[in-house]
């Protein structure tokens, strides 16, 4: 498999000693029950219950932190009940296999291959043997300053989301391919460069599910907005050109502009013809193209798509080779060639 490709991580594989999502990051695998409501207690501050025969339980769990969350892998043997606390991130659950029921709020919610669960931190998760799913702790504070960064509008009110994500929509699928991409990039483990990729896809991961996901707030991002001004979209530019290497995010170019992402979006399709994130990719291929004819030592087309935020070489290839008529790889050659 190419390092940068996309696998799914929501096929059809349910036996524990396959491939699983966050390998490498297990905070749990095996064990007794009493073992499984320790960790459950102090990683998630939950109480579990879990009925099973005795030398018959088998649970496994693991867990990456992002900049904005968490990312959960959890894989159950047995029947499992989890009842969870209060805290200040929303739980988006992604079946892999099985099935599973989230209650919050009086209402409950069937997690299988038919659709997803958006809850609260507060509820109580039933794991059914044989589940597997993909969890997702997002901060809530950080979704409402991507709303106030959209729209422009301040929160008013307290974000609250249906709890059905129905799979096999556009919209899943889109959220889906981000969270692939998201998982792949861990698994690749690759330092200091996978930092930034890492970090502008979970942004794309919010922005996601704020647009694809029925909430309270879906008003302020189907209202009209008007255009920016002319030395807005200039500040926009300045700004993505001096942070080329960190993560794009509408919160910084609403900030440097004082006018809402949309509103900036709108300008920039309007006066250039493409996007804030199409200028940033500009940017990004032009300090590639810099790394690439400064013959580090190691250096490589794959690390150099890293560091300069793209998150498959194939692709980075295509976009260099567009930009500047011949690929990544002929650069790199011919400078190793003339040293």
């Amino acid at each position: 498999m190419n390092p940068l490709s996309t696998r799914d991580y929501f096929g059809r594989s349910t036996a524990l000693n396959r491939s699983a999502p966050l390998s490498g990051h297990e905070v749990f695998a095996g064990g007794t029950v009493a073992d499984f409501r320790e960790q459950v207690a102090e990683r998630l501050g939950a109480r579990c219950s879990a009925t099973s025969p005795a030398g018959k339980f088998e649970a496994r769990a693991s867990c990456y932190e992002l900049p904005s969350g968490e990312l959960w892998y959890t894989h159950t043997g047995t029947c499992i009940e989890l009842e969870c606390a209060a805290a200040p991130f929303e739980r988006v659950q992604i079946q892999r296999a099985g099935s599973g029921r989230t209650t919050s709020n009086d209402r409950a919610t069937v997690v299988s291959g038919a659709q997803s669960c958006i809850s609260p931190a507060q509820a109580t998760l039933e794991l059914g043997p044989g589940f597997q799913q993909i969890a997702w702790h997002v901060r809530r504070d950080v979704l409402i300053r991507k709303i106030v960064a959209l729209t422009g509008s301040p929160a008013a009110r307290t974000l609250s989301f249906d709890p059905v994500f129905s799979r096999g929509t556009a919209g899943s699928d889109a959220f889906l391919s981000i969270l692939n991409c998201i998982l792949t990039n861990i698994e690749c483990a690759r330092p200091a460069a996978s930092a930034l990729v890492v970090a502008e896809l979970e942004h794309a991961l919010m922005i996601s599910l704020l647009q694809n996901c029925q909430h309270n707030m879906r008003g302020l991002l189907e209202s009209t907005v008007p255009c920016a001004g002319p030395w807005q979209v200039r500040r926009v530019e300045e700004y993505i050109a001096a942070n080329w290497n960190a993560p794009f995010d509408i919160e910084h170019i609403a900030a440097a502009t004082g006018v809402s992402a949309r509103s900036i979006y709108r300008s920039f399709k309007r006066t250039r013809g493409y996007s804030p994130k199409a200028f940033a990719r500009q940017q990004r291929l032009q300090q590639a193209r810099v790394l690439l004819e400064e013959q580090a030592r190691g250096q490589s087309v794959t690390s150099v798509a890293f560091v300069c935020g793209f998150t498959d070489s194939s692709h980075f290839s295509r976009e260099f080779s567009k930009a500047f008529g011949e690929p990544p790889s002929t650069i790199l050659a011919r400078n190793r060639g003339i040293s």
